[in-house]
């Protein structure tokens, strides 16, 4: 794509590079802070020039930055692809923990990110969880970073967080569409309902313990198989367990066709996704916030149709193993966004 590429370098306990539409398997929010990133001072340089004789004032790139895994990969090209195509000067850095990429936004290093809603309130500014809706979630995001001057933007209602998955012959046979459904099933059952889980999740406050006194039902301990991350799919796709712990995007729910559980009592906060901008690099380019929010609305504004089309794009790059890039290029011309 003759794509201008930076690399970040990021000093953890483990350093690696990572590469802008380079893919890294990695779990959903929330990560392992990394080490900051170092600032740009770019507001202060002299005015001139795009090119000399032309008259035409020069205009630094807008910087988007990403995460380091697949489904930022993905939404981080989308952004690259689609501003450079209405003719913004972008550049686009990768490979970066939620640390880093938050500090470089505040800290004026970037300019643009796609993020999560329950990683801002409850990560980055230390809230607490009362149950809030998507909507109400996003809200209070808006309006609490707006005090810090980072502008958040029209929201994909992907909503990537932990979640149950059962196979959807099994949801068809029971009736089983939400963790309210699924709470009344594994009480009938006495509690006699194979689960796989992996260790982290089975041992959180806001994993597998917390969910069941959330909803009220309870696993007998010999039916909770905990096991290494993405095992868990292979317990779920081979019927070894009735359910499975999955994140609300991941491309194995694509690939088996199975049906993720509504969280229909909020246990878990939202992550929903959307763009936010710093609000210098707004005001410095009026058009920005529009175009932005033009390519978000490219999503479908159902919630779980969202999530499947997201969940989509995340199976291109996991499963059919395209770059993030040509994944992101590909869906773009589908929605007539670009040529």
């Amino acid at each position: 794509m003759g794509k201008k590429i930076i690399v970040f370098l990021l000093v953890l306990s483990l350093p690696f590079f990572v590469f802008a539409g380079g893919k890294k398997e990695a779990p959903a929010e929330p990560e392992t802070p990394a080490a900051e990133e170092p600032t740009k001072e770019k507001a202060e340089a002299p005015e001139k020039e795009e090119a000399p004789g032309t008259g035409v004032p020069y205009k630094p790139p807008i910087d988007i930055g990403t995460k380091n895994f697949t489904e930022q990969f993905v939404v981080g090209n989308l952004m690259y692809l689609f501003l450079k195509d209405r003719g913004y000067n972008v550049e686009l850095k990768t490979g970066m923990s939620s640390t880093v990429l938050r500090e470089a936004m505040i800290n004026g290093s970037l300019d643009v990110c796609m993020d999560y809603t329950g990683t801002q309130w409850l990560t980055y500014t230390q809230h607490e969880f009362k149950g809030e809706s998507p909507e109400e979630m996003y809200q209070k995001v808006v309006e609490d970073d707006a005090k810090r001057g980072l502008i958040w933007l029209k929201p994909i209602w992907c909503n990537n967080t932990y979640a149950i998955a059962v196979r959807s012959e099994w949801a068809e046979e029971n009736n089983v569409y939400t963790l309210s459904q699924f709470a009344e099933y594994v009480n009938s059952q006495e509690g006699e309902v194979k689960m796989a889980s992996d260790f982290e999740f089975y041992s959180r406050p806001d994993g597998l313990l917390g969910l069941q006194t959330h909803y009220g039902f309870a696993f007998k301990p010999e039916y909770v198989t905990t096991v290494l991350p993405g095992i868990t799919f292979e317990y779920l796709a081979e019927g070894r367990s009735v359910a499975a712990m999955v994140f609300g995007t991941d491309p194995a729910v694509v690939k088996y066709n199975w049906v993720v559980l509504e969280d229909d009592k909020n246990f878990w906060p939202p992550y929903d996704l959307a763009p936010y901008v710093r609000k210098e690099v707004l005001d410095a380019n009026p058009n920005l916030a529009d175009d932005l929010n033009e390519l978000i609305s490219a999503f479908p504004e159902d919630p779980s149709e969202a999530r499947r089309e997201m969940t989509m794009l995340n199976a291109k790059v996991d499963i059919d193993k395209m770059e993030p890039e040509e994944a992101a290029e590909e869906w773009l011309k589908e929605k007539g966004l670009i040529d």
